[in-house]
Protein backbone atom coordinates (compact mmCIF):
# COMPACT_ATOMS: atom_id res chain seq x y z
CA UNK A 1 0.00 0.00 0.00
CA UNK A 2 2.86 2.22 1.73
CA UNK A 3 6.24 3.25 -0.52
CA UNK A 4 8.48 5.41 2.37
CA UNK A 5 10.98 7.37 0.56
CA UNK A 6 13.10 9.65 2.24
CA UNK A 7 16.91 9.88 2.70
CA UNK A 8 18.96 7.08 3.92
CA UNK A 9 19.76 8.98 7.46
CA UNK A 10 16.83 9.93 8.08
CA UNK A 11 14.25 6.64 7.26
CA UNK A 12 14.55 4.27 10.12
CA UNK A 13 13.40 7.87 12.85
CA UNK A 14 10.84 8.43 10.23
CA UNK A 15 9.56 4.59 9.62
CA UNK A 16 9.27 4.76 13.37
CA UNK A 17 7.56 7.82 13.66
CA UNK A 18 4.79 6.92 10.91
CA UNK A 19 4.72 3.09 12.58
CA UNK A 20 4.39 2.26 8.49
CA UNK A 21 5.15 -1.06 6.44
CA UNK A 22 6.62 -0.86 2.88
CA UNK A 23 5.02 -3.07 0.48
CA UNK A 24 6.38 -4.25 -3.25
CA UNK A 25 3.08 -2.87 -4.72
CA UNK A 26 1.96 0.36 -3.29
CA UNK A 27 -0.38 3.07 -4.74
CA UNK A 28 0.95 5.84 -2.16
CA UNK A 29 4.25 6.97 -1.47
CA UNK A 30 5.17 8.92 1.74
CA UNK A 31 8.58 11.07 1.78
CA UNK A 32 9.42 14.23 2.91
CA UNK A 33 12.00 14.96 0.05
CA UNK A 34 9.83 16.65 -3.43
CA UNK A 35 12.55 15.14 -5.26
CA UNK A 36 11.67 11.41 -4.40
CA UNK A 37 7.78 11.57 -5.69
CA UNK A 38 7.14 8.95 -8.31
CA UNK A 39 4.42 10.82 -10.93
CA UNK A 40 1.99 7.48 -11.61
CA UNK A 41 1.60 7.20 -7.78
CA UNK A 42 -0.05 9.15 -4.96
CA UNK A 43 2.65 11.12 -3.59
CA UNK A 44 2.20 12.33 0.18
CA UNK A 45 4.88 14.77 0.92
CA UNK A 46 5.21 16.38 4.35
CA UNK A 47 7.79 18.43 6.44
CA UNK A 48 9.32 15.88 9.40
CA UNK A 49 8.17 17.93 12.20
CA UNK A 50 4.50 16.59 10.87
CA UNK A 51 5.10 13.03 11.24
CA UNK A 52 2.07 12.59 13.99
CA UNK A 53 -0.37 14.49 11.98
CA UNK A 54 0.61 12.06 8.42
CA UNK A 55 1.03 9.36 10.64
CA UNK A 56 -3.35 9.38 11.59
CA UNK A 57 -3.96 10.21 8.29
CA UNK A 58 -1.92 7.16 6.74
CA UNK A 59 -4.25 4.71 9.04
CA UNK A 60 -7.61 6.47 8.18
CA UNK A 61 -6.09 5.73 4.49
CA UNK A 62 -5.66 1.66 5.53
CA UNK A 63 -8.67 1.69 7.54
CA UNK A 64 -10.44 3.93 5.17
CA UNK A 65 -10.48 1.07 2.13
CA UNK A 66 -13.00 -1.59 2.72
CA UNK A 67 -12.32 -5.27 2.14
CA UNK A 68 -14.85 -6.93 -0.57
CA UNK A 69 -15.66 -10.80 0.41
CA UNK A 70 -18.06 -12.77 -2.43
CA UNK A 71 -21.09 -14.46 -0.88
CA UNK A 72 -23.18 -16.73 -2.14
CA UNK A 73 -26.98 -17.58 -0.89
CA UNK A 74 -29.85 -18.38 -2.72
CA UNK A 75 -30.65 -15.43 -4.63
CA UNK A 76 -26.93 -15.45 -6.08
CA UNK A 77 -23.37 -14.68 -5.53
CA UNK A 78 -22.83 -11.07 -4.46
CA UNK A 79 -19.54 -8.90 -3.43
CA UNK A 80 -19.98 -7.76 0.54
CA UNK A 81 -18.69 -4.47 1.46
CA UNK A 82 -16.69 -5.87 5.18
CA UNK A 83 -17.66 -2.84 7.25
CA UNK A 84 -21.47 -4.00 6.58
CA UNK A 85 -21.24 -7.70 7.97
CA UNK A 86 -22.01 -7.97 11.58
CA UNK A 87 -20.28 -11.33 12.22
CA UNK A 88 -18.64 -14.71 10.57
CA UNK A 89 -19.70 -17.66 11.99
CA UNK A 90 -18.81 -21.20 11.19
CA UNK A 91 -22.39 -23.47 10.52
CA UNK A 92 -22.52 -27.02 9.60
CA UNK A 93 -19.02 -26.61 7.89
CA UNK A 94 -19.40 -24.01 5.93
CA UNK A 95 -18.35 -20.03 6.76
CA UNK A 96 -21.16 -17.75 7.04
CA UNK A 97 -20.98 -13.49 6.72
CA UNK A 98 -24.34 -12.32 8.74
CA UNK A 99 -25.20 -9.25 7.72
CA UNK A 100 -28.41 -6.86 8.63
CA UNK A 101 -30.99 -9.30 7.13
CA UNK A 102 -29.68 -11.68 5.19
CA UNK A 103 -26.07 -14.61 5.40
CA UNK A 104 -24.37 -15.48 2.75
CA UNK A 105 -21.41 -18.51 2.26
CA UNK A 106 -17.90 -17.23 2.04
CA UNK A 107 -15.27 -19.37 0.34
CA UNK A 108 -12.88 -18.82 3.08
CA UNK A 109 -11.55 -19.97 6.36
CA UNK A 110 -12.19 -18.23 9.86
CA UNK A 111 -8.68 -17.96 9.98
CA UNK A 112 -8.37 -17.00 6.91
CA UNK A 113 -10.83 -14.15 7.38
CA UNK A 114 -9.51 -13.15 11.00
CA UNK A 115 -5.71 -12.42 8.63
CA UNK A 116 -7.63 -10.70 5.64
CA UNK A 117 -10.08 -8.56 8.11
CA UNK A 118 -7.22 -7.97 11.07
CA UNK A 119 -7.24 -4.17 10.16
CA UNK A 120 -10.71 -3.48 9.95
CA UNK A 121 -12.51 -4.19 13.37
CA UNK A 122 -12.83 -7.73 12.96
CA UNK A 123 -12.31 -10.06 16.28
CA UNK A 124 -12.15 -13.45 17.25
CA UNK A 125 -14.47 -14.09 19.55
CA UNK A 126 -14.55 -17.89 19.47
CA UNK A 127 -13.39 -20.77 17.64
CA UNK A 128 -16.40 -20.88 15.45
CA UNK A 129 -17.05 -16.95 15.58
CA UNK A 130 -15.50 -13.49 14.28
CA UNK A 131 -17.55 -10.58 15.24
CA UNK A 132 -17.37 -6.95 13.90
CA UNK A 133 -16.90 -4.37 16.95
CA UNK A 134 -18.59 -2.03 15.13
CA UNK A 135 -21.86 -3.80 15.03
CA UNK A 136 -22.16 -4.67 18.19
CA UNK A 137 -25.15 -3.37 19.92
CA UNK A 138 -25.00 -4.88 23.73
CA UNK A 139 -22.26 -6.45 25.84
CA UNK A 140 -23.94 -8.68 28.46
CA UNK A 141 -21.81 -11.26 31.24
CA UNK A 142 -22.66 -14.99 31.28
CA UNK A 143 -21.92 -17.44 33.12
CA UNK A 144 -18.00 -19.06 33.26
CA UNK A 145 -16.10 -15.98 32.42
CA UNK A 146 -18.07 -15.71 29.08
CA UNK A 147 -19.55 -12.45 27.34
CA UNK A 148 -22.94 -12.50 25.36
CA UNK A 149 -22.79 -10.02 22.35
CA UNK A 150 -26.04 -8.52 21.05
CA UNK A 151 -25.04 -7.10 17.66
CA UNK A 152 -27.15 -4.58 15.59
CA UNK A 153 -29.27 -7.50 13.56
CA UNK A 154 -30.63 -9.10 17.11
CA UNK A 155 -28.92 -11.97 17.09
CA UNK A 156 -26.63 -13.11 19.36
CA UNK A 157 -22.96 -14.24 19.44
CA UNK A 158 -20.97 -16.03 22.48
CA UNK A 159 -17.26 -14.73 23.42
CA UNK A 160 -15.83 -18.03 25.08
CA UNK A 161 -13.41 -17.86 28.34
CA UNK A 162 -10.24 -18.59 25.43
CA UNK A 163 -11.15 -15.06 23.86
CA UNK A 164 -12.60 -13.83 26.86
CA UNK A 165 -9.06 -11.60 28.30
CA UNK A 166 -8.02 -10.59 24.19
CA UNK A 167 -11.89 -9.16 23.82
CA UNK A 168 -11.91 -6.89 27.06
CA UNK A 169 -8.12 -6.01 26.12
CA UNK A 170 -9.45 -4.84 22.31
CA UNK A 171 -12.00 -3.37 23.65
CA UNK A 172 -10.72 -1.39 26.32
CA UNK A 173 -13.36 -3.17 28.77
Amino acid sequence: MFKLKVPKHDRQRVKDKLNIVDSKEYEYVVTTDETMVEKDKINIVFPEEESEKVGRILDAIVKGEDIFITGENAHGIKHLESRKIHYFMVVDDEVRAFLSNASFIVKYKLYELEELLVDKYFIRVSKYALVNINKIDYIKPAFNSKLVLQMRNHEEVEVNRRYYKAFKKTLKL
